[in-house]
């Protein structure tokens, strides 16, 4: 009798056990996800469009009711060189207008670049698929002697300001920025980062 109550027992343990470690593995699952796009390609094209903008003056465009007009803007980020411009008219002193008809100025962006060169450099071995027959394939891992992946983007934008008449306002030089992001790889162990991205120094 005690031995059945005793396996009893060791069995229900056993199933509180099986049920704890079922329900622990389920709440620990993640799944992870993967954007189309990385932040450093994001900051980089970002940074670019900050550095072209920099310290950029609009004298003509101060006290006047200024209307933006992106359609000649051909951009990969078109948003975020749009909200710069305004940006950089606002600071300028221009009174942004959300429609053509109140404006007294049409300011013009145009874009003549905004993208990135990436190049790579390797002194190893680099990784190699292998057919296992029967199993699939599989990867030799890459050994690292030396490697470097260097990023580089270039932001190129242009203003042109006239007033409701067509008489020009003011037409700026083009406006050129760039930044980089440079990652170099020692013997398998050391990684070495360099940028001029302000963000990247925060993570």
């Amino acid at each position: 009798m005690k031995n059945r109550q005793k396996s009893r027992g060791v069995l229900r343990a056993g199933a509180i056990l099986t049920l704890a470690a079922v329900m622990t593995t389920g709440c620990t699952l993640s799944k992870d996800t993967h954007p189309p796009r990385t932040a450093i390609e994001q900051l980089l094209l970002s940074t670019a469009v900050d550095n072209a903008l920099k310290g950029v003056e609009l004298p003509d465009v101060a006290g006047e009711r200024v209307y933006v007009d992106a359609s000649l803007l051909d951009a990969y980020d078109r948003g975020y060189v749009v909200g710069s411009v305004r940006a950089l008219l606002s600071e300028n002193g221009a009174r942004l207008q959300s429609s053509r008809e109140d404006a007294d100025m049409i300011v013009e962006a145009r874009s003549g670049a905004l993208g990135m060169d990436i190049a790579d450099a390797l002194v190893g071995i680099p990784s190699i698929p292998i057919i296992i027959p029967g199993a699939g394939t599989s990867e030799f891992p890459e050994l690292v002697l030396y490697s470097s992946n260097k990023q580089d983007s270039v932001s190129k934008i242009a203003l042109l300001g006239y007033y409701k008449d067509g008489t020009n306002a003011f037409s700026t030089e083009p406006l050129v920025g760039t930044a980089y992001f440079n990652r170099y790889k020692f013997l398998l162990l050391l990684s070495i980062n360099f940028t001029d991205i302000p963000e990247r120094h925060r993570y």
